[in-house]
């Protein structure tokens, strides 16, 4: 469907709708657009610059831009595929349907099967860049596309916007997206969709704390990955349709405190087995020495967690007692007891990293920290 803020008027026989990118960004236009199965040019323009993405029921065909640096040309010599003399010899010969990539074929200074690849690379490059843009105006004309002069395209334009979506740097961008931190995220079980994108490992950990019942905020708290960086996946599945933002009565629907607690153990358990497998490989390397070693991980992160760490022990066995640290912050509300836990959890995995790297050098400290990276994504799929 197309997003409600757009003006739609009539431009002769054709159907125009316009708007504003910093109301509607454009990889949210673009997937809108696709959804609706719609036919027609989305043109964005910011100032000079201009670009317009060709659709054709719902399918990304083309793309150009006004950018003299984005043309195919340009593309090809930046990314060395061809010579700066081919370049300018070929831009000589261009006429009138006479086009570079065929002239640059017949100069045999590029193969005709690296012609596609060129292409595709091209519009991939105009797409991801116009997903940057935080300000203009744009006005998707609706109207049949003339494919027959067009490169048929074989890229996943799902794939292309979590792509573009993993360079936005703007947090303005990002909040607008995710529209606030106190939102409820709900998974919209849409398994079709996400069988078709290649999600890295962290998008899949943020992914895994998505609920139904947990709020921007606890996600981020509950994630190892920055703020920003959670955020912004969350707003990447927002765009395409893999999660949405819930309602007042997602919220009330939340889990059981029992539910919470048994949650929370799970959660500790997995740092639990990571610092286990930590335990063990230091102590095939320095015997009995782990002991200490672990004391002085436990005593520096006890400085700032010393309330939730009282009795607990991680020597023997590198593990920290759940039923010990419950008892210890049991008169807190139970959403300030995980998140303090979970806080405290990673902090305790910085000081592994940061005593094993002081005491026994780089390369243990390599080992441990393979080790901790495995066991954090393990922490992510709880």
């Amino acid at each position: 469907m197309i997003p409600p803020d757009m003006d739609q008027q009539d431009d002769g026989d054709d159907l125009a709708i316009r708007g504003e990118i910093e109301t509607s960004s454009v990889p949210e236009l673009l997937r809108s657009i696709t959804a609706s199965a719609e036919t027609g040019v989305l043109t964005v323009r910011n100032g000079d610059s201009a670009k317009s993405v060709y659709i054709d029921q719902g399918k990304v065909v083309y793309a150009t831009s006004n950018d003299p640096d984005e043309r195919l040309g340009e593309s090809l010599l930046l990314c060395d595929k061809i010579k700066a003399r081919h370049y300018v010899e070929a831009s000589k010969q261009i006429r009138p349907g006479r086009r570079l990539g065929t002239i640059l074929v017949e100069m045999e200074a590029i193969q005709s099967e690296e012609l596609l690849p060129a292409v595709e690379h091209q519009v991939r490059e105009i797409i991801l860049d116009l997903f940057r843009w935080t300000r203009g105006d744009y006005e998707f004309v609706i109207k049949g596309v003339d494919t027959r002069r067009m490169v048929p395209l074989s890229f996943s334009l799902e794939n292309l916007i979590i792509e573009g979506l993993r360079r936005s740097r703007s947090w303005t961008q990002v909040l607008k997206g995710i529209g606030d931190i106190e939102a409820v995220v709900v998974p919209t079980g849409n398994t079709e969709l996400l069988y078709k994108l290649e999600l890295t490992e962290e998008e899949h950990e943020v992914l895994s704390h998505v609920t139904g019942h947990s709020t921007v905020e606890q996600i981020c708290q509950v994630s190892y990955l920055p703020n920003f960086e959670t955020c912004r996946i969350l707003w990447a599945l927002q765009v395409l349709g893999v999660v949405r933002r819930g309602g007042l009565s997602d919220a009330s629907a939340g889990p059981s405190e029992q539910e919470k607690t048994l949650d929370l153990e799970d959660i500790v358990e997995k740092f639990n087995q990571m610092f286990g497998r930590v335990y063990a490989f230091l102590r095939g390397r320095i015997g009995d020495a782990v002991d200490p070693l672990m004391e002085k991980i436990l005593e520096r992160v006890s400085l700032e967690y010393g309330a939730l760490f009282a009795g607990v022990d991680l020597r023997h066995h590198g593990r920290a007692d759940f039923d010990q640290m419950l008892a210890n912050v049991a008169d807190l509300p139970a959403e300030q007891r995980r998140s303090l836990m979970i806080a405290a959890l990673n902090e305790t995995t910085a000081a592994v990293q940061l005593v094993v790297r002081m005491e026994r050098g780089a390369e243990e400290a390599a080992v441990v920290s393979g080790i901790i990276k495995e066991g954090l994504r393990r922490v992510g799929t709880a």
